[in-house]
């Protein structure tokens, strides 16, 4: 090598210019690879998409040609090929074959219910009998509340026309009285037997109120008459539902004039009535302490307890009335069937009870 070919290559801008060349020729090399695999990718998918597309078309022309691999449709008299995922090419066939299964199983299914006994229903028909004997009783019941109710009306009025006692009278029948002492069952002190009743009944009543009783709807009882005392309270939107003349936060007592005489019908053996009245003044007598809100509120109280029972009933009949309903009906005979393996035997049920 000569001197001037070795000067070229030392020399240093030379060699940094053939450096930059080198890399200038990778890069290119690389975007040109990468170019290459990018062409290679798109041809690839673009075949696989074709045979995909030539895949369906032979398909379709297979199905075309040959029907045979597509489902027929169940539909009576059809011969159209099923819809993707069901038995049927539209609604109107499975409709169609429906209401053929209908018309051709449920007289059999008629025919067989009627000729064998139903067990269930001969137990819901002695339900039903009882039901209603229990309706009259409990209707006979509450006709004979209302008129007690009215006969009471008729005995408080009789006894407030009786002559009062003059005060010679009430004096003597003071004489000879003990003053024992009980305890009161609410707040438990203890009282004398004098003022038991009055003292009892006030401190019920104070306890009394500290609690509701309330429903969203007020009471409608036809030819019903003083029952709930439905006073509407605005804060809690309820209606009150104690007995109306019990009730001691919306009817309180009136207060008692000085002439007006106690007019309790007296007994002899605790339910005997003698026909005579306590003659006492209302504000003395303390035996017969609120006789009459305690006379009206046993009435009333039987009263709700027969309209109550009414209630119950008409839920059982219902109750009853719907399972038999629901029994002979068209769903149940198509989906039920009671196999009859004796053709002489009509009555399938063990005789083993009688």
């Amino acid at each position: 090598m000569s001197d001037t070919t070795k000067d070229l290559f030392l020399d240093p801008v030379l060699q940094k210019q053939a450096v930059c060349e080198k890399h200038v020729k990778d890069w290119k090399e690389e975007v040109e690879w990468k170019e290459q695999k990018q062409k290679q990718k798109r041809k690839r998918k673009q075949e696989e998409e074709q045979e995909y597309i030539d895949v369906e078309t032979h398909l379709e022309q297979t199905h075309a040609e040959d029907p045979a691999p597509l489902r027929q449709c169940l539909g009576p008299g059809c011969v159209y090929a099923t819809r993707p995922g069901s038995k049927y090419c539209s609604d109107d066939c499975g409709m169609k074959l429906a209401a053929e299964r209908i018309y051709k199983i449920l007289p059999l299914r008629i025919q067989q219910w009627q000729t064998s006994p139903c067990v269930a229903d001969e137990y819901g028909k002695k339900m039903l009998e009882r039901i209603h004997r229990e309706q009259q009783d409990t209707h006979t019941r509450l006709k004979d509340m209302e008129c007690h109710f009215h006969e009471l009306e008729a005995i408080i009025l009789r006894g407030k026309q009786q002559a009062m006692y003059t005060e010679e009278e009430i004096k003597n029948g003071d004489k000879g009285g003990t003053d024992l002492k009980i305890f009161c069952v609410s707040c438990g002190q203890s009282i004398s037997m004098r003022v038991a009743l009055r003292h009892m009944e006030r401190c019920f009543a104070k306890y009394e109120c500290q609690t509701t009783f309330g429903s969203l709807k007020p009471t409608c009882i036809e030819g019903a008459t003083r029952l709930f005392c439905d006073a509407y309270d605005p804060q809690s939107k309820r209606y009150c539902k104690r007995l109306q003349v019990l009730c001691p936060e919306h009817s309180r007592d009136p207060k008692v004039p000085k002439d007006e005489v106690c007019g309790c019908p007296l007994v002899r053996n605790v339910f005997e009535f003698t026909g005579d009245f306590c003659r006492l003044p209302k504000r003395l007598c303390n035996r017969h302490y609120c006789w009459e809100k305690l006379r009206r509120a046993e009435v009333d109280l039987e009263r709700v307890r027969a309209l109550h029972k009414l209630e119950k009933l008409l839920e059982q009949e219902h109750k009853v009335r719907t399972a038999m309903t629901n029994r002979a009906g068209l769903l149940g005979l198509m989906l039920h069937q009671t196999t009859q393996h004796d053709p002489l035997t009509a009555d399938l049920r063990s005789r083993a009870e009688s």
